[in-house]
């Protein structure tokens, strides 16, 4: 298996793969797509042979079909939700529904995936209230949706893989720590049992402990991704290291990734501070944990770093220009 890094291009409306070198972490441009739509959050089928594509700037989902050869996206089908700005996408382990959360029209869809891939019929959409910014499924079947503010709050689910119905778990919200910090995004440490939030208004990662026979979190720290002589800016993304030692987030306006150890018990502790091109939204790591590739949506410029393998640093190594308002990035193995 070979590694290759997507950006998704919400300005160009552009899908863009690029060859990953293993021993470098050069990239090579392969392939450019037409996203059909203001392109936004990707996320593969578990088949690794579709793509899903949340069209950020509209209130439309598209499928295409991936030709590993060429490293080339054809449109399977595309719906229209009428509801804005879809934000974040995620499957069912079977890949046969597709969750997507929305930032403007607000709440959460499930689809139907037919046998080609397609997006199929609508089977429900839950209220959660404006701002929707991620949704993750775990390996439970619980779903978590975290929203900024003003909303606030992270909701919780359970979910039926046989229906494809999302259930309000209980309780059905999680509150942030005190004031209005607006969880962003989420993800888990590999071990899956402590989950990391990243709130955008507060500029602090939330670490809560999972319980996965109920399917809920609870805060256990609350740490700043700012260094102590900066107040001010917006978070977008965190991302755990494949090998569970080291933690990111990234920083717009101070325009940094930061990067924490984590504890046995998954408490952080922040070891730098690195520059990224303006207004970072989206990164990602590479299978193998040797790379990170950030994109700053306002620079049109996407920074690949070595991973110093001991301690978790950030070594810059190039920079490159991937087109108009980079919206997402993800490393993904293909054949």
């Amino acid at each position: 298996m070979t590694a290759a890094v997507l950006v998704s291009l919400t300005g160009d409306e552009q899908i863009k793969l690029y060859d990953l070198d293993p021993q470098s972490g050069a990239l090579t441009l392969r392939a450019t797509s037409p996203a059909h739509g203001p392109s936004g959050a990707l996320v593969f089928h578990p088949n690794s042979q579709i793509l899903y594509d949340a069209h950020v700037g509209s209130s439309t989902l598209a499928a295409f079909r991936f030709d590993a050869a060429s490293g080339a996206f054809s449109l399977i089908n595309k719906v229209d939700t009428g509801i804005t700005i879809p934000a974040h996408q995620t499957t069912d382990a079977a890949g046969r529904f597709l969750l997507t959360a929305y930032y403007g029209g607000g709440g959460i869809t499930v689809h139907r995936l037919e046998e080609d891939g397609a997006i199929g019929e609508q089977l429900q959409y839950v209220d959660t209230g404006e701002k929707a910014h991620a949704i993750l499924r775990t390996d439970e079947n619980f779903v978590f949706v975290p929203h900024v503010c003003p909303n606030n709050r992270t909701a919780q689910f359970s979910f039926d893989p046989d229906t494809g119905q999302l259930a309000a778990n209980e309780p059905d919200f999680l509150p942030p720590p005190t004031g209005e910090p607006g969880p962003r995004h989420i993800c888990f440490r590999p071990a899956n049992d402590i989950a990391y939030i990243v709130n955008e208004q507060g500029n602090t990662v939330t670490v809560h402990r999972y319980d996965k026979e109920r399917g809920t979190l609870e805060i256990i720290q609350d740490i700043t991704t700012l260094p102590a002589d900066h107040a001010d800016g917006a978070t977008a993304h965190v991302e755990v290291h494949p090998n569970g030692k080291w933690c990111y987030a990234s920083n717009r306006g101070h325009d940094s990734v930061v990067g924490y150890d984590i504890a046995e018990d998954g408490i952080l502790t922040p070891f730098g501070h690195y520059p990224i091109p303006a207004s970072p939204r989206s990164f990602n790591i590479d299978p193998s944990g040797s790379f990170l590739y950030g994109a700053g949506e306002a620079a049109g410029v996407m920074r690949s770093y070595r991973i110093d393998q001991n301690s978790g640093a950030l070594e810059p190594l190039e920079d490159y220009e991937v087109g108009q308002q980079p919206f997402w990035v993800m490393v993904k193995e293909i054949g």
